[in-house]
């Protein structure tokens, strides 16, 4: 019996035929985990791609695990890590042969690593929806307060060009943009005598929120007019085509009938006055504050923590004050399959309107004759 007969011999009830069907994907997995575990290294009975290459060196490197990756294409992977350990790893990565790490790349605020024709963008484990987006300015913030708390607690002032916000006695600086249940909006929480839920946003922030949830009924009721011809008649739907013309099926791209352009965003007028606080403030009475953060921000004068920061929104009569009112815009976003290629975003009214008038393409809607 040659040594391949003894394998298969010893091995064959692991397989549903008795024997691997390399047809059969899971067999393969496990035909390369058996070789692989005898040889005492990675196998493969297919070509390794530079992704996956990557993978395995990172893994030998840094002792990081399978599920510590996620593919997102044969060329790009997600690196899951803590998210104050992000920049680090980044540098550490760097230094490695055939590793170099762009700041510039797209996919991530903070950019990616690149090896060979494949990119690793690195991202922190556990966050979801919103936590997972601008959190490198959450770590300066909160890693920069826990510096000056590790002698004891102190007060914290931020200190805006409109105002200043004062929390007392603070004993640590919990992150927690990743809970948004129930609408919450903080993305940390100091905690001191009580507790200061805090939204943090860049400077140049575009967003209040992504609204596919809040407005699923809006987005909805919109396409099926539209799909009609009988309302807003100068919106019509075109098939989207890729770079290459080819069509994606399923996927809308709204024109103007009458034009034949492209409508980059379809703004919702009269919205509910309920939902202003709830997309601004939260369930949890988060306190907005605007700074892309940087050490230089945070000074130390006695017992309190002085923050030099834009500008901080309290009440709605703040977000008047920087015309900073929530517009929904519903725009084009080829990857959302279930709403046919659109999105639901709530934006600042600055960053849509110049001078009273809509910026791009856009044309308003009314709320109610949307619903109605």
């Amino acid at each position: 019996m040659d040594i391949f007969d003894k394998f298969f011999s010893e091995f064959s009830y692991k397989f549903d035929k008795g024997y691997p069907d390399m047809n059969n994907d899971q067999d393969v997995l496990l035909l390369e985990s058996l070789i692989s575990k005898a040889l005492g290294y990675k196998f493969s009975l297919t070509e390794v791609t530079d992704a996956e290459e990557g993978v395995e060196i990172l893994k030998d490197k840094f002792s990081l695990k399978d599920e510590d990756f996620k593919k997102i294409s044969n060329t790009r992977y997600k690196i899951l890590v803590p998210r104050s350990e992000r920049f680090e790893y980044a540098q550490k990565i760097d230094v490695l042969d055939d590793f170099t790490f762009d700041p510039n790349a797209t996919g991530s605020s903070m950019g990616a690593v690149l090896y060979k024709n494949a990119s690793f963008v690195i991202k922190p484990s556990g966050a979801q929806g919103r936590a997972s987006a601008g959190t490198e300015n959450e770590d300066i913030l909160e890693n920069e307060l826990k510096k000056y708390l590790e002698d004891g607690p102190k007060n914290v002032v931020f200190v805006g060009s409109n105002k200043n916000y004062a929390t007392k006695d603070i004993k640590d600086v919990v992150g927690v943009g990743y809970d948004v249940a129930g609408g919450k909006k903080a993305d940390v929480v100091l905690k001191g005598e009580v507790d200061y839920p805090i939204s943090i946003k860049k400077d140049n922030a575009g967003f209040w929120e992504s609204s596919d949830s809040r407005y699923k009924d809006v987005v909805a009721k919109l396409t099926q007019k539209i799909k009609s011809g009988d309302f807003a008649p100068q919106i019509v739907f075109k098939p989207f085509k890729d770079q290459l013309g080819n069509k994606k099926k399923g996927i809308n791209v709204m024109y103007n009938g009458e034009t034949d352009t492209k409508i980059s965003g379809v703004i919702v007028t009269n919205l509910p006055s309920k939902d202003e606080e709830s997309i601004i403030f939260g369930s949890d009475k988060a306190v907005v504050i605007y700074r892309t953060y940087s050490p230089k921000d945070f000074s130390l004068e006695g017992n309190t923590v002085k923050v030099e920061v834009s500008k901080i929104i309290e009440d709605l009569q703040d977000v008047e004050e920087f015309n900073l009112d929530p517009v929904l815009n519903i725009r084009h976003d080829s990857t959302r399959t279930a709403t046919g290629g659109l999105r639901a975003t709530v934006q600042p009214e600055n960053l849509l309107y110049k001078d009273g008038e809509l910026t791009g393409n856009k044309i308003e809607l009314s709320y109610n004759d949307i619903m109605r």
